[in-house]
């Protein structure tokens, strides 16, 4: 596991480098999985432990994709629900295709019933609105302290138990998709102008296990809670 300073040193390393603009966008490939030619959301299936947001986060990060939107919606998918911005603390399973992770999914359930989770909450701040992968503008987060970060951690080690994976925790809350058909270098700079805005008006979140669930999703819109995972 990475110390929290190791943690500290990843995430700055590409969350405070949103350079958009010097040529036309390109997304990831991995949104033509997600996204169809009209940037409405296609068929997506997994399940994922996530914690979702109080009401006010949720309306805080809606503001965000308001302004997103209005200045620069040519550079982005469909919109998300308020309701689904949430924040990831383990992948699980994913496909386009269901029967690819029906039996996978199964028991990804059956093992995440057993374990216990302790409650707890953890304070996470902003970091800053950044690139993923070329796949989505995020919200980056970091827990407040190296304490906080054990705590996450601690979450996460349990739910790895069901399904390791190879590549670090990199707290985030989605706030949108990018448009499938990338967009222009001009559109890039208005993101960049955007993203500053949006960076001088930071959002910190109250991370609580009261809200740390296990989910089903059948598109990147579309999430449904299975059972809390607090015990």
């Amino acid at each position: 596991m990475e110390t929290y300073q190791e943690f500290l040193n990843r995430i700055n390393s590409f969350e405070h480098d949103l350079d958009l603009g010097r040529e036309d966008f390109t997304p990831n490939p991995a949104v033509l999985a997600k996204v169809s030619e009209t940037n409405r959301f296609l068929p997506f299936y997994g399940d994922t432990a996530v914690f979702s947001l109080s009401d006010e986060e949720c309306r805080q990060f809606l503001d965000y994709t308001h302004l997103m939107y209005h200045e620069a919606g040519e550079c982005f998918a469909e919109r998300l629900y308020a309701g689904t911005f949430h924040m990831t603390l383990h992948d699980l399973s994913n496909s386009p295709e269901k029967s690819a992770v029906r039996n996978q999914m199964k028991c990804n359930e059956e093992k995440i019933r057993q374990i216990a989770f302790p409650g707890m909450q953890i304070s996470m701040k902003f970091n800053a609105v950044f690139n993923l992968n070329h796949t989505a503008l995020c919200a980056g987060l970091y827990p407040a302290d190296e304490g906080e970060y054990h705590k996450l951690m601690q979450l996460y080690e349990l739910v790895n138990q069901v399904q390791k994976l190879s590549y670090p925790l990199t707290p985030h809350i989605t706030l949108a998709y990018y448009n499938r058909n990338g967009f222009s270098a001009e559109s890039g700079k208005k993101l960049n102008q955007v993203v500053s805005q949006l960076n001088q008006n930071p959002h910190d979140v109250l991370l609580d296990t009261g809200r740390l669930f296990y989910q089903h999703f059948t598109s990147m819109r579309e999430y449904q809670n299975i059972f809390c995972l607090e015990k």
